[in-house]
């Protein structure tokens, strides 16, 4: 068989005495690609094929949270899990309840248990204000509304930039934290809305005492 003519760049000689003794062709390195006088062609194509693999790659999606504040802390809450947010009206205790349930609030007709996020995280609890807020979450099938201090907006936010909370930071009452969120300089907590439902059996009581709406 009557060799063709071949660049001098012997990337085609390469090719074509791997493919005569039947085997496959040599790997083209990045050296061996931007060599000869056909390296212009070989830069055209290598960038070529960068960009159709960064098309077809999936491009990440942003999760929705709920950013709220709690003792001057910003946590979130995965918007799936929020069904709205309320005004806080009359809150009224319950005898017995455990530490963390403020108490319950009619909303529409039906009775809402209330827990306060404050005392779930370790505070103490604070008076209601005007931007006191109950954040009705689903959890488990139930509707539960969580005390905070205010509700400051929607945010979405990238899951790769999701960090783990600090190991020094952690204890058995933080087990619901699923990591930390840095917007701009502010770091936003993320909660389990289903973990932060499950309370210790401690015995704790709630405070005694009322609560007035503001």
């Amino acid at each position: 068989m009557t060799r063709p003519r071949l660049p001098e760049a012997g990337l085609a000689e390469e090719i074509l005495v791997s493919w005569e003794e039947g085997g496959a062709a040599p790997a083209v390195t990045p050296e061996r690609v931007l060599s000869g006088p056909e390296r212009l062609y070989a830069l055209a194509d290598r960038m070529a094929a960068k960009s159709a693999a960064e098309q077809e790659a999936p491009r990440e999606q942003p999760e929705t949270w709920v950013a709220v504040e709690v003792a001057g802390d910003i946590y979130a809450l995965p918007v799936a899990k929020v069904e709205e947010v309320l005004r806080v009206s009359d809150i009224t205790r319950l005898p017995d309840a455990p530490a963390p349930v403020r108490g319950i609030t009619q909303q529409r007709g039906r009775i809402l248990t209330v827990v306060d996020l404050r005392v779930r995280l370790g505070y103490d609890p604070a008076p209601l204000d005007s931007r006191s807020r109950v954040c009705v979450v689903s959890s488990r099938g139930r509707s539960i509304g969580l005390l905070v201090d205010a509700a400051r907006h929607v945010v979405k936010l990238l899951p790769s930039g999701k960090q783990p909370p600090p190991a020094d930071g952690m204890s058995e009452r933080s087990a619901f934290i699923l990591g930390v969120y840095h917007l701009e300089e502010t770091p936003a907590i993320l909660l389990d809305v289903d973990r932060v439902m499950l309370l210790d059996d401690d015995g704790d009581q709630s405070p005694q005492g009322g609560e007035e709406a503001p």
